[in-house]
């Protein structure tokens, strides 16, 4: 026998089965969301130590290399079984060109030489401020990278840290720091003011040359020898005041610095070797009337006031 059912059995049928699948939708979309969230937080969290080669101490895991070719953005554990991460080895990221950004747990102590060295791609790195040491050639040739954070325990830039970050436009360097070496921002073409700290006695051969971006440099008075090259080809400064503790200044020092209009010498036995300031066609070089400086000055055809 069929079962008749009426317009309106009907009608309340269709309305009570709507809330029905109304809710089992709900639910679904609910689990999507919750299995979502799960995956969206597991991907921003650390990397599984396995992307990565390491060895471990009692004391110190540090990173060697990367194993999962795959990772563009590096957020490094800050321990591995159990044993805190403190070292990013010697050329442990060198030449990975597909990572774009690091971040480096509160961990780390050490950078190596050439840990991050022709990161091509590397756009942003965050430096923690437990690192107190940072490598020869450490971030040279991260041509992306614009802006780096130096911490305040680090006392102490190796050679071509930085060289030819060519977009780098900032690179606060802390106060505590008493040694950058050579050409550690050579070639640093975006980078648009230096002051160099209350500690650094030397401003080492070609630190900053070929920055072409520099407009501000603030030379401390701790420094008394700038050496060659160091700021050749630096073609944006304008202005620069040489302290009185300056006592030598390097061949080719401000060499090609085509811009700079004015060098002050307070001190008048300062020692300037040749062609510290060729091709400065703009210059005046102030300093006291008969002085060594003076003398320079003359020698070389550049124009002299009396400071």
């Amino acid at each position: 026998m069929t079962q008749n059912i009426s317009k309106k059995e009907n009608r309340t049928g269709a309305i009570t089965a709507w809330p029905l699948f109304r809710s089992l939708s709900t639910a679904l979309a609910t689990l999507l969301l919750i299995v979502g969230g799960i995956f969206l937080l597991a991907s921003c969290g650390e990397n599984d130590p396995e992307d990565y080669s390491y060895s471990l101490t009692v004391t110190d895991a540090t990173i060697s290399g990367l194993i999962n070719k795959d990772l563009t953005s590096l957020n490094i554990p800050n321990a591995i079984d159990g044993v805190p991460v403190t070292i990013i080895d010697n050329s442990a990221f060198n030449g990975c060109t597909v990572i774009t950004s690091v971040k480096l747990p509160k961990t780390v102590k050490t950078i190596g030489n050439s840990a991050f060295s022709g990161c091509v791609s590397l756009a942003s790195v965050n430096v923690p401020d437990s690192v107190t040491k940072i490598g020869n050639y450490a971030f040279a040739n991260c041509k992306e990278l614009k802006k780096v954070n130096i911490p305040d325990g680090v006392t102490h830039i190796g050679n071509r840290t930085f060289y030819n970050c060519v977009s780098l436009t900032t690179a606060d360097i802390p106060g505590h720091v008493t040694e950058i070496e050579a050409e550690a921002f050579s070639n640093c073409k975006s980078l648009k003011k230096v002051k160099i700290p209350n500690y650094v006695t030397t401003i080492q051969k070609s630190t900053f040359g070929g920055c072409e971006s520099l407009t501000m440099v603030e030379i401390s008075t701790s420094v008394t020898t700038i050496e060659e090259s160091a700021f050749a080809g630096c073609v944006s400064i304008e202005s620069i005041k040489i302290p009185a503790t300056v006592t030598k200044i390097g061949v080719n020092a401000f060499n090609g610095c085509s811009k700079l209009k004015k060098a002050e010498f307070p001190n008048p036995d300062t020692h300037i070797g040749k062609s510290a300031f060729a091709n400065c066609p703009e210059l005046t070089i102030y300093a006291a009337k008969g002085s060594k400086v003076e003398v320079f000055a003359r020698e070389n055809n550049i124009k002299f006031k009396e400071l």
